[in-house]
């Protein structure tokens, strides 16, 4: 190993959606939330060969020598959550420890299940990346897609449908790069002259696997460009040294591949890697284990340059902790060197990295929050869906007719599809209690919305009309016999979380006016239920420079998007409500379809 040791902290950008490793099981799916070393690795293999920089390869890459790749973690950056406010500073999320529990099923209370478990208490392990200091979870976003592709065997003119897991763009992650060097100004010079490839390939930059597919464009820069060289393997949370007699903890960062007594990779082995470190590092040390845990994985890979999987081993997953306490003091200067010296095997993919932290305090520990690592939002900016920013323009002339004609068709294009959707699913949702309709009955009612009308307030009174028992004239549908008013009366409409509401009382309410605007508010989507609604109108709200669902509002909607409701109110109902008749309409034929498959009764 060479004289000093540091790390290059880099900030990853995900322009485009990153395929990771999943695994399927009977039942679940797991996906890594993770960037793992190797495809770091690959990354800069690929920018140095394209640049014909065939020296700093070998040196970088493939001896392994100079540089030693880490996994990227989530980062959580101030700005990026609205309902953070408070967040001081950007924090890393790493593998949960193995000792951090939940406390009961349902709750976000969180306990180290190694310095007092309670058997009289459910726990439930902590899966979700979580900071040092245990203050906030990460919420990776990743999406689920199944595409047809070549098989490697079989018939090459037959496409093979494949599963895969991708990371959604926007999101940050944070790696750091261990850096290895004779002196201080030799691990400056050397994070420099990686930070200058790795800026001079911006625009190029890919990771992962899926690359054909538009799959893994991400952009690179270190943390802190003016001084990218950083001491510790994380951003510390707490004091860097302790005491004789104080427990410390040994927490896993990557999967460590650590060989057992007989010669091969067993994850339990790890205990025992650990105790020879820090034996290495305070000769003659008393250590004792006050409490482990280590879990087992799997860790393979693809490599590109021989166009073949890697071996997969079992090693120690992520996670996975050792609690010492020792006889003598442990220095912080003792704390990074023994940091600097990874556990097992392929420590050049970045494999055995721990990092040293205090245990939790004693009794339960508050709640953390979850929030996405997504692009902090800086000020006077606007930030992209590919996490890239733009400035933000001043505030909006809301008096400019243009700019009003605009809002209001953007939210309207945006809130069509999904109040259609939720229309569809009420009627599959009072499926069963639609019996005594008919599809002729149906048809008479969506006659009287689709019979022309000056606009959306006249076709709501016209059928709030008819389903009332009202005369029309003008050619429009004329009112309802007594047989028909009885079946709108014994059929029912289960809207989510409400008891059954008889068809003819939930038509009858609707009207034009004022009344739409009450009825629209008593049947709108809820983000409970329906959250694409508050989702799609969100997105496009322009009072939204973040284009979150705001909290506040229990229909997740903006001020002005909310008064927008009210404008719309009518064609919002209108849009409902026909969808509805059409989809039950729908149900009703498949009904007597099913009845009548037999035969002619």
């Amino acid at each position: 190993m060479s004289g000093v040791s540091g790390y290059l902290p880099l900030r990853y950008v995900l322009a485009d959606t990153l395929v990771v490793r999943t695994s399927f099981d009977p039942l679940r799916i797991d996906s890594e939330h993770v960037i793992g070393g190797r495809a770091q690795r690959g990354m800069l293999a690929a920018v140095l060969r394209r640049a014909g920089l065939e020296r700093e390869e070998r040196a970088w890459v493939a001896d392994g020598g100079r540089v030693r790749f880490a996994a990227a973690h989530p980062r959580l950056e101030p700005g990026a959550d609205p309902d953070l406010p408070g967040l001081d500073r950007a924090r890393t999320a790493y593998p949960p420890p193995a000792y951090l529990y939940t406390l009961g099923k349902n709750s976000e209370t969180m306990a180290d299940v190694f310095a007092d478990p309670d058997p009289s208490v459910p726990y439930r392990a902590v899966r979700d990346p979580v900071t040092l200091d245990r203050s906030l979870r990460a919420r990776v976003r990743t999406t689920t897609e199944r595409y047809l592709g070549r098989a490697r065997t079989g018939d090459p003119g037959r496409g093979v449908p494949f599963f895969t897991t991708a990371l959604d763009s926007g999101q940050v992650f944070e790696a750091r790069w261990q850096l290895l060097a004779d002196d201080a100004a030799g691990l400056e010079e050397l994070a420099g002259r990686i930070a200058q490839v790795l800026d001079s390939a911006r625009g190029a930059l890919t990771l992962g696997s899926g690359g054909t597919r538009a799959h893994g464009g991400v952009r690179v820069a270190p943390v802190e460009p003016d001084a990218p060289v950083a001491a510790d393997r994380a951003d510390p949370a707490g004091r860097r040294s302790w005491a004789a007699g104080e427990p410390v903890d040994v927490l896993l960062l990557s999967p460590a591949l650590v060989v057992g007594e007989y010669g091969a990779y067993a994850p339990a082995a790890l205990v025992g890697e650990v105790l020879a470190l820090v034996g290495r590092h305070l000769p003659g040390a008393g250590i004792r284990v006050a409490a482990s845990h280590v879990e087992s994985t799997v860790v393979g890979s693809y490599h590109r340059g021989y166009h073949g999987p890697m071996a997969q081993r079992r090693a120690a997953a992520p996670g996975a902790v050792v609690r010492l306490v020792l006889d003598r003091d442990l220095s912080a200067a003792t704390a990074r060197a023994m940091e600097a010296e990874p556990l097992g095997d392929r420590a050049v993919d970045g494999h055995g990295q721990f990092v040293l932290l205090d245990p939790p305090p004693p009794g339960p520990l508050p709640p953390a929050p979850e929030t996405a690592p997504l692009v902090g939002r800086p000020p006077g900016a606007v930030v992209l869906p590919d996490g890239g920013t733009v400035p933000e323009y001043g505030p909006l002339d809301w008096e400019d007719p243009g700019l009003a004609a605009l809002y209001d068709e953007l939210l309207w294009n945006a809130a069509a599809g999904p109040v259609r959707d939720h229309a569809r699913m009420l009627a599959r949702r009072s499926a069963r209690r639609l019996e005594p309709l008919t599809p002729s009955l149906v048809g008479r009612l969506r006659e009287a919305i689709t019979h022309p009308h000056q606009d959306a307030d006249a076709a709501l009174d016209a059928l709030a009309g008819v389903v009332a028992g009202e005369r029309a004239g003008g050619g429009a549908p004329k009112t309802l016999h007594d047989r028909a008013v009885r079946a709108l009366t014994r059929a029912r409409v289960v809207p989510p979380g409400s008891p059954p509401v008889p068809v003819r009382d939930w038509l009858s309410g609707v009207g034009g006016g004022g009344v739409a605007a009450a009825w629209w508010e008593a049947n709108r989507p809820r983000p409970a239920h329906s959250p694409a609604y508050s989702s799609a109108i969100a997105a496009v709200d322009l009072s939204l420079p973040h284009g979150l669902v705001p909290r506040g509002d229990p229909a997740g909607l903006s001020e002005r998007a909310r008064a927008w409701e009210r404008r719309t109110a009518a064609r919002l109902c209108l849009a409902l409500v026909s969808s509805w008749l059409t989809e039950t309409a729908r149900v009703l034929r498949a009904r007597d379809t099913a009845h009548t498959r037999g035969g002619r009764r």
